[in-house]
């Protein structure tokens, strides 16, 4: 009882200032939705960027007035500041080649500069009715993809893959963690969760996306994951549910095959391609060793000629992995890592909810996409992947039983 005292009085005190968190995820609406705009070349690049400036200056706004310094992890008290001064390093390193000409691309692409803020995200505390807010702005996410996918189905399946790469990531990616947690939602919200992953999945497939059929896949997978371990059910009933999946998945099989000359065809084609073999190579041919420990600081480059037309460098790397070394080096990789490997076991092994283990899901299902892509940048999913790892360090929402957390959000959803 005392430990649900405690959380509904620190639930209470952020619910008096709940109207900052709503800037906060309205504000990261507005800047996706700018980013998408931009990449869609159907909006002014001038409007497009004032909408995305708009939405960082909500962002800042109400992260400042949320942010809190104390750390309550004595490990991450440790490693985190660690990580940041490092972050802040890569970040002077690059600002001996920065001029201000570069401004607009460094707002309009999420892969420059901003990102190496966004876990920064891990300083706000992790409650219920943050966790309630973020659900309530995965939802608007999961019915605009449907908005926008009837508005331009032609671009997003057939004309502009960067358009529909991030359309998915920004737009489903929620619905993928509204099916992880899919125990605390209404049958509508469900039903949208669901459709928006298969909707995700579907686009993905049609546009050969590799990486993104990876990650909406294990969406699914750990999500019955997560409902078949977490109940206390029978070894039939466990049985059960496992072969429903199988049968699924056969069917899902089949139906590939059979329509693959004719709706799947790009991605049968792409499947036995190795269109990565060659930058790779360029890769480790351009880095020395130093480069390798320490990076190339955040406007750093790799010599690749012929990968990109009337360029002889490339600023990104297929792989966040590599992506990371790039700029910052091993030491950038494994600072990192020693803060995301003990998220992902706190969140899946030391704790009672639901709530907890898929935030350590999403960790690892980051950890899996950063082998084909998995690019830090400032975006829906990065953000959720750093307020994922602050909830799998929180002990406070770790320890909180699945009753507790569902009295808590039916609290706040009145």
């Amino acid at each position: 009882m005392s430990n649900l005292k405690n959380i509904f009085v620190s639930v209470f005190h952020n619910y008096l200032d709940g109207w900052v968190y709503t800037i906060l995820w309205t504000s990261i609406i507005i800047y996706s939705l700018g980013f998408l705009s931009y990449i869609s070349d159907h909006v002014a690049s001038q409007l497009s960027l004032l909408i995305m400036i708009f939405g960082l200056i909500g962002i800042g706004f109400s992260f400042l007035k949320l942010v809190k310094l104390n750390i309550s992890n004595s490990y991450l008290k440790i490693i985190f500041p660690l990580f940041m001064l490092w972050q802040m390093y890569i970040i002077m390193r690059g600002i001996q080649g920065f001029n201000f000409s570069m401004l607009l691309s460094l707002l309009f692409s999420p892969y420059y500069f901003l990102h190496y803020l966004v876990p920064l995200f891990i300083l706000i505390p992790a409650n219920i009715f943050f966790a309630k807010k973020m659900f309530n702005l995965f939802t608007v996410l999961s019915i605009l993809l449907f908005v926008v996918f009837l508005l331009f189905p032609n671009e997003i399946l057939h004309t502009n893959l960067i358009f529909s790469e991030q359309v998915v990531w920004t737009l489903g990616t929620g619905g993928g963690f509204l099916l992880l947690t899919w125990g605390y939602h209404t049958k509508k919200r469900r039903v949208i969760a669901l459709l928006t992953v298969l909707l995700s999945l579907f686009i993905s497939t049609i546009m050969a996306r590799r990486n993104i059929m990876l990650t909406f896949s294990n969406f699914f997978i750990f999500s019955l994951l997560i409902v078949i371990l977490s109940r206390s059910q029978s070894i039939r009933n466990k049985v059960y549910i496992l072969t429903i999946v199988l049968l699924i998945s056969a069917v899902s099989y089949a139906i590939f095959f059979s329509f693959q000359d004719k709706l799947f065809g790009k991605i049968s084609t792409h499947l036995s391609e190795n269109t990565r073999g060659i930058i790779y190579d360029a890769f480790i041919n351009d880095m020395t060793t130093k480069d390798l420990v320490i990076g190339k600081g955040f406007l750093g480059e790799y010599y690749c000629p012929g990968a990109e037309e009337g360029r002889d460098t490339r600023f990104l790397i297929e792989s966040g992995y590599l992506q990371t070394i790039l700029k910052g080096g091993a030491i950038s990789l494994i600072l990192f890592l020693l803060i995301a490997l003990p998220a992902a076991y706190l969140g899946i092994v030391k704790s009672k909810n639901i709530l907890s283990k898929a935030s350590g899901t999403i960790v690892i299902l980051w950890l899996i996409d950063m082998f084909p892509w998995g690019m830090p940048a400032i975006n829906i999913r990065y953000i959720l992947v750093w307020t994922c790892i602050g909830i799998c360090y929180s002990s406070v929402i770790r320890n909180l039983s699945e009753a507790e957390i569902k009295n808590s959000l039916l609290l706040f959803s009145k």
